[in-house]
């Protein structure tokens, strides 16, 4: 069973909010989020390594940039699927019948 974060020590959570840092960078995004949530409650501690906040503060801009670039990214594409003729429906997982 895994230790609740409270209990953890300082190198044990830099350890946990580095692993999930680099993570996000695996196409794994949502890792970032989870990062910030994880680590929240303990980010105050006295005991903590600045490296911790500098992790979290970089799992929250770049997983506010991930947002902006999926959601452009799916905006575009709805919008302009069926323009791009082929090309859209090769990029399309579930082919629309009739339209």
């Amino acid at each position: 069973m895994a230790k609740p974060i409270e209990r953890m020590g300082s190198h044990e959570i830099l350890v946990v909010s580095r692993k999930l840092f680099l993570g996000g960078f695996c196409l794994l995004p949502f890792l970032w989020v989870f990062n910030i949530l994880y680590i929240w409650p303990v980010r105050n501690r006295p005991d903590l390594s600045p490296q911790v906040r500098r992790y979290l503060i970089m799992s929250g801009v770049l997983s506010i940039a991930m947002f902006v670039i999926f959601a452009t990214w799916y905006g575009v594409f709805v919008d302009h699927r069926l323009n791009w003729g082929a090309r859209g429906d090769t990029l399309t997982v579930v082919l629309v019948k009739g339209v």
